[in-house]
């Protein structure tokens, strides 16, 4: 059986982090079904001296199963279950990153520096006046955390977000599902119509990265109309600071999912 697979497959294997040979021999085995050593290698063109080696690691990380015989034979697992495996995994890989980054590396960052300066303000005042101009500023790209969704201001600022989409400005969106709770299918409705939304496990907080230049965080709950603690609402233009969030940012979108209101029917 001969099925035409998208090369975007094969670039999402190998990003999760398998070899050429590994996903050459896994989509054939998806393909073609149960086979032989010698028919892997031979549609393929994987060598026969890797072919074992290659079938190893499929093997070891439950992506394939050995059935015994002479000769013996490979079966691919079911796409679906391969897919949990491989979330858990790399849901158990960014823990290890963010423990060793946020526990064991941060303490120590520029320890023996002297910082002259920071660039991170303390909003007060007219804050979310401030919140609807940098958003109204943004050309490239606006990038969105939310541990606690506030429907009531997603929906005040929509407008403004659809004049950034109007504008080709990309808008991706990460929900914390942990607590998620909709009240107003609409706004998600509409929302989902103009931005990437992802949802995950454990956002840390609330906050929007502008052009991926400049962030602001809510410490209380994102976008709410009074914050009685002026102190609870940061500008951070620091490049390490950052940094640091896109590389979060990206971590939380390799784990998540697609939103989909029919999930929550």
């Amino acid at each position: 059986m001969k099925t035409n697979i998208s090369q975007e497959v094969y670039a999402a294997l190998k990003e999760y982090g398998l070899t050429d040979y590994e996903t050459r021999a896994f989509v054939a085995l998806i393909t073609n079904g149960v086979s032989s050593a010698k028919e892997l290698s031979d549609r393929t063109s994987i060598p026969y001296s890797r072919i074992y080696d290659v079938l190893v690691n499929l093997e070891t990380q439950q992506w394939v199963k050995v059935i015994s015989g002479r000769p013996m034979k490979y079966k691919a697992e079911r796409p679906a279950f391969v897919a949990r495996l491989a979330k858990k995994e790399l849901e158990e890989k960014y823990q290890r990153i963010e423990s060793a980054l946020l526990e064991k590396l941060e303490p120590l960052y520029g320890a023996e520096e002297t910082v002259e300066s920071t660039p991170i303000w303390i909003l007060n005042g007219q804050i979310f006046q401030k919140v609807e101009e940098m958003i109204r500023g943004t050309s490239k790209d606006l990038t969105i955390f939310l541990k606690n969704p506030n429907e009531e201001m997603l929906s005040e600022y929509f407008d403004i977000f659809l004049d950034l989409s109007e504008k080709k400005v990309e808008i991706n969106v990460i929900v914390d599902e942990t607590h998620f709770n909709i009240k107003n299918k609409n706004v998600w409705r509409k929302l989902v119509s103009i931005a990437k939304v992802q949802m995950v496990k454990h956002v840390l907080f609330d906050a929007i990265l502008f052009d991926q230049t400049e962030m602001i965080i809510f410490l209380t709950s994102f976008l709410k109309i009074a914050i009685k603690d002026e102190n609870m609402v940061f500008l951070i233009q620091e490049s390490r600071l950052i940094n640091y969030s896109k590389t979060y940012f990206k971590m939380l979108w390799s784990m998540g999912h697609k939103f989909s209101l029919r999930d929550f029917n």
